[in-house]
């Protein structure tokens, strides 16, 4: 294949034939240069086939190509490596929301991108050795039939990252996050009274109320408000006596973060992600307004509250830091770590 080919246009039509000396210097020119003409030439061949080498090497190289992730859907199963599902997944994730006006930094992206792989990593490391099919199943339709298009920066960051995980003592972390805090995030050891995970302590996250939704509200009905928690609590009889012992009659834990712990209505108790979740509120953080016909809930963050917030990683992200400084900050004494 002919890589180059060098043309000399030809503008002066009016060339000078009366010098019988200009054509012989002009192949003397040539004959003298021509070393150093074929010598950039194939100089420049040899490194441009070089870089589209170390190109092809790096991709069909990568860590997440090894391995395969077996999405399972109402239309059946589909299989695709971990840097497709991750691609796919980071989007959805952490995708840019142009209603929102919200839009991640490279870096975010990249520390998302490695806590979805460690929870890759993690459910391939269990699964290893109890079967004859390598293959991790996920239930997962969002992820299996929603992406249409790839995001070019989920795509950087997933490839920039490749084989990365996020390691405590040599084991993939739990990889919580969530989208805002309410100011700081919850430690693990509190809440759930267990030492697996050190890594999940509270840290401060004072950004976060820049959040659009750092602080919202719900309003329920008494009638609404009643008909919930009885439905949380069957086993109690829909009188209209219980619903007046129901009304106006809960008492409220809260961890050292602020989020609620434990629901205690009228004797009969649920975990504070339960309570919220039946009321629809953003999150845990709650303080409660009682009036005559309803009740407000004032609340706080976006999320769980354990891990990594994602809004303060960004804000983070945005003043200079790197995925790793974002992931060292968010999960105590871990490390970054590479699948073999």
């Amino acid at each position: 294949m002919n890589l180059f080919k060098i043309v000399r246009k030809r503008t002066d039509k009016s060339i000078d034939k009366s010098n019988p000396y200009r054509d012989v210097g002009t192949v003397l020119l040539f004959v003298f240069l021509l070393p150093y003409v074929i010598s950039s030439l194939w100089g420049h061949v040899g490194e441009e086939t070089e870089n589209i080498s170390d190109t092809k090497k790096e991709k069909t190289d990568w860590i997440d190509e090894k391995y395969e992730i077996a999405l399972s859907g109402n239309w059946g199963i589909r299989k695709m490596s971990m840097h497709e599902y991750l691609i796919r997944k980071l989007e959805i994730v952490l995708g840019q929301d142009e209603e929102e006006n919200i839009t991640y930094e490279l870096e975010t992206l990249k520390a998302q991108a490695i806590l979805l792989r460690t929870e890759l990593w993690e459910l391939i490391l269990s699964n290893n050795g109890r079967d004859n099919d390598d293959n991790i199943i996920i239930q997962d339709d969002t992820v299996m039939y929603g992406i249409k298009e790839k995001s070019t920066l989920c795509e950087q960051a997933v490839e920039d990252t490749d084989g990365i995980y996020l390691a405590y003592e040599n084991r993939p972390v739990k990889p919580a996050f969530f989208p805002v805090s309410n100011g700081h995030t919850r430690s693990a050891s509190e809440v759930w009274g267990s030492i697996s995970y050190p890594y999940l302590v509270s840290v401060e996250c004072n950004q976060d109320i820049l959040a659009d939704d750092y602080q919202t509200q719900v309003i329920v009905s008494k009638d609404e408000y009643c008909r919930i928690i009885l439905e949380l609590h069957k086993n109690v009889e829909t009188s209209n006596n219980e619903l007046n012992n129901v009304w106006n009659n809960a008492e409220f834990s809260y961890d050292s973060a602020g989020y609620v712990v434990e629901a205690n209505v009228d004797g009969y108790s649920l975990s504070g992600e339960t309570f919220r979740t039946a009321f629809g509120l953003n999150s845990a953080c709650f303080n409660v307004e009682w009036k005559d016909d309803e009740v407000i809930f004032h609340v706080t963050g976006v999320g769980h509250g354990f891990g990594m917030s994602q809004y303060g990683a960004n804000e983070r992200a945005v003043s200079g830091e790197t995925f790793d400084q974002i992931l060292k900050y968010y999960f105590f004494n871990t490390e970054l770590a590479k699948i073999e």
